[in-house]
């Protein structure tokens, strides 16, 4: 016997069983539905709600928030799901052979473990694919910008978090993974979108055909989160003031570990990623006192960068702040607003250009203040300046670029460029970073003039590494 007919014969006994016991009906209820609710009348399945949801790229990156998500899980009671990007198929392997796609399914199952670890059971993972960048706008482009920001939009108005937990969507040193960054922006857009009726509209139409199994719009209900915070692994301290910080080594008191301990244990079942380093603090008992970079990273404090908050909450206050239980009404974000040049003048270019378009949309502008125009570039690597230079004008004009460089970096000359009225031209500045390394900020400042008159400056500054970096 089928499936398919099993469940008719179930479904078929169930209405039955409803028309039999409400003999009033009589004969004439057999053509009618059943007088208990319809499907579209059910509630959101409570299975599915989460207090916190967690958007990342990669299988390993939530080990930046484990600290926090035992302390919240444990203690606090809160439920948690995962959202991962991709599978991570284009990292290393620090165990086996495994490369590529079959990587991929190594490092889904070590992240469902390692957030099982603190019963942390619905997890999903998006269709992104793994890009080696430092420019978001590749990842977005390579994971399919559009696809993935709808089904992460079906994965909130599911969940209907209170508050999303997300990388900074920003350009800065550190771990500068265009991943991470493409995480942050989605789940961005997917906080001002998911209780937005016009967005992806067929995921709350009711379903059409809710108990015959053919329906193709999906009945879910808009959701609008209401506080979203970020969080980075950067080189320098961008945290202070900026949001909350919870220190990991506290004790869990139902547990009576650290909240850095147990983020050990859970980081120690990505193997590929390191994770038998962190079982070997463990097995050692010198998980407190290590210098392991894999430990120390597992073991950090939890600092968060305050987003935006559509409840009552300060920067700096508890996430769960402000906090109302049932949900909060749809509120839009701001958009962005394109301002019309009426004189020449320069700017950086994408992806930093991107982000300040970004952060205006979605109601970020304070963003803009915390991380400067930065980039990390490897020891004898390329810098890639990109500028956008904008003519109003009616007339073509001509515009000289200069660049002040530090000390043992190799610019390559700019040529007088000739833009044309009504224009955008687009421009790079690259240099040649020097063959060893120079300790501190490497700061470069290029100039546009036009007609003798200087139209605007464009300050960058530059960390070397000696360490494998992403290509810009």
């Amino acid at each position: 016997m089928s499936i398919g007919l099993i469940r008719a014969i179930i479904f078929g006994t169930a209405v039955l069983g409803v028309l039999n016991s409400n003999p009033a009906k009589g004969q004439n209820a057999a053509a009618s539905e059943p007088d208990s609710y319809t499907a579209n009348d059910r509630p959101p399945d409570p299975r599915l709600k989460a207090d916190i949801l967690v958007v990342v790229a990669h299988p390993d990156d939530e080990t930046l928030v484990d600290a926090y998500l035992a302390r919240e899980v444990y203690d606090e009671h809160k439920r948690v799901a995962v959202v991962f990007g991709t599978h991570g198929e284009g990292s290393i392997n620090e165990v086996g052979p495994e490369q590529a796609m079959a990587m991929g399914n190594i490092r889904e199952m070590e992240g469902r473990q390692a957030v099982g670890y603190l019963g942390i059971t619905n997890v999903w993972f998006l269709t992104g694919r793994d890009t080696l960048s430092q420019n978001v706008l590749n990842s977005l482009g390579h994971w399919g910008h559009g696809s993935c920001l709808e089904q992460l939009v079906r994965i909130v108005r599911m969940t209907r978090p209170s508050v999303i937990l997300t990388f900074l969507p920003d350009f800065t040193t550190g771990e500068n993974h265009a991943d991470h960054q493409a995480a942050g922006v989605l789940a961005t857009e997917a906080f001002d979108l998911a209780g937005d009726l016009s967005a992806f509209s067929e995921q709350i139409s009711p379903a059409s055909n809710p108990d015959k199994n053919m329906s193709l719009t999906e009945g879910l209900r808009p959701w609008q989160p209401e506080k979203i915070y970020y969080f980075y692994n950067p080189t320098h301290d961008i945290f202070a003031g900026q949001g909350p910080q919870y220190s990991s080594k506290e004790i869990s008191p139902s547990h009576r570990l650290s909240y850095g301990r147990i983020a050990v244990e859970m980081y120690a079942h990505h193997r590929t990623q390191g994770g038998d380093h962190l079982t070997r603090a463990i097995e050692s008992n010198t998980v407190e006192n290590s210098q392991d970079p894999y430990v120390q990273l597992a073991t950090e404090d939890m600092k968060l960068i305050f987003g935006k908050s559509l409840v009552p909450s300060g920067v700096t206050d508890d996430v769960f702040a402000g906090v109302v239980p049932g949900g909060i009404p749809f509120q839009p974000a701001p958009g962005f607003t394109p301002v019309l040049a009426s004189s020449p003048s320069v700017r950086i270019g994408d992806p930093w250009n991107y982000y300040h378009i970004f952060w205006q949309a979605h109601g970020l502008d304070h963003l803009a203040s915390i991380v400067p125009t930065e980039v990390t570039v490897k020891v004898g690597g390329i810098l890639a300046i990109p500028l956008i230079i904008e003519n109003p004008l009616e007339t073509a004009i001509s515009v000289e670029l200069s660049v002040q460089a530090p000390e043992g970096w190799k610019v390559e000359p700019a040529h007088a460029v000739s833009i044309a009225p009504h224009t955008r031209y687009l421009q790079r500045i690259q240099a040649t970073a020097p063959e060893t390394k120079v300790p501190g900020w490497q700061n470069f400042i290029v100039s546009a003039q036009s007609d003798s008159q200087n139209i605007g400056t464009v300050p960058v500054r530059v960390e070397l590494s000696t360490g494998w970096v992403a290509p810009q």
